[in-house]
């Protein structure tokens, strides 16, 4: 447990713009699922949600938020504030679960940055905000009852619609979305009743080399949650 905190607090010493959320992966057995969760992540604090709506169909959301002072590269206030939700398809065999999500995601980060609209080599405070994430979502898992591995592999479509540094807002021009490909591993593992320790692992890997803000490349969570219908593998019969 102590390495996990090593490496959540490593990922968390980016100064990015851009930190992927925790991949919201419920994985449900059927209709009336819930799940509530809560996590320590690279970027900050993350709240989440997922209910599944019929036997086959889930939707999901989740917010993260941080708030922290820093002194490098300079002294700010590195802020995040992103939101997502979701809506996606799902299903079980005795040995596996299995969904894909579609969904979207909104919100702003302040970091320390030198971009090239606000005079080349000059580090400011600098806000941005998103015009555009979208995402694609598919989560493969294991189903028994006390430990359980997921594969998430999301692509996601990322652009920044504004930047504001020192008292000036720009709108980047011939900038096009970027692609990221955001594969993660996620472990559960009961704790008590119907309550589960989380930790996730997972990068960020441009699909292409013309990025123009930054982005964490590395992303780790560690929380609780809450699930009530636990990670048990389903009867079938005939």
């Amino acid at each position: 447990m102590r390495y996990l905190f090593i490496l959540l607090v490593l990922s968390s010493c980016s100064t990015s713009l851009y930190t992927p959320n925790t991949r919201n992966a419920p994985l449900f057995r059927e209709q009336g699922e819930a799940q509530v969760s809560g996590y320590l992540t690279s970027g900050g604090f993350e709240g989440q949600a997922a209910y599944a709506l019929t036997d086959h169909i889930a939707i999901t959301g989740g917010y993260s938020f941080m708030n922290s002072k820093e002194s490098a590269p300079i002294s700010y206030t590195r802020k995040n504030s992103y939101g997502e939700i979701g809506l996606g398809l799902y299903d079980r065999t005795r040995s596996f679960r299995y969904e894909i999500i579609a969904g979207y995601g909104f919100g702003q980060a302040t970091t320390a940055a030198a971009y090239s609209f606000f005079g080349v080599n000059n580090v400011y405070e600098t806000t941005g905000k998103l015009s555009q994430l979208i995402f694609l979502q598919p989560t493969i898992g294991t189903n028994s009852q006390n430990f359980n591995l997921l594969f998430t592999p999301r692509v996601s479509l990322v652009n920044y619609s504004q930047f504001e540094a020192n008292g000036l807002v720009k709108t980047p021009t011939n900038k096009n979305a970027n692609i990221f490909i955001e594969p993660t591993v996620t472990a559960k593992f009961k704790l008590v009743g119907n309550i589960h320790g989380i930790f996730q692992l997972g990068l960020t890997i441009p699909a292409g080399s013309d990025v123009y803000f930054q982005y964490n490349t590395t992303n780790t969570s560690l929380g609780i949650q809450i699930d009530t219908g636990g990670m048990k593998t389903r009867v079938f019969r005939n």
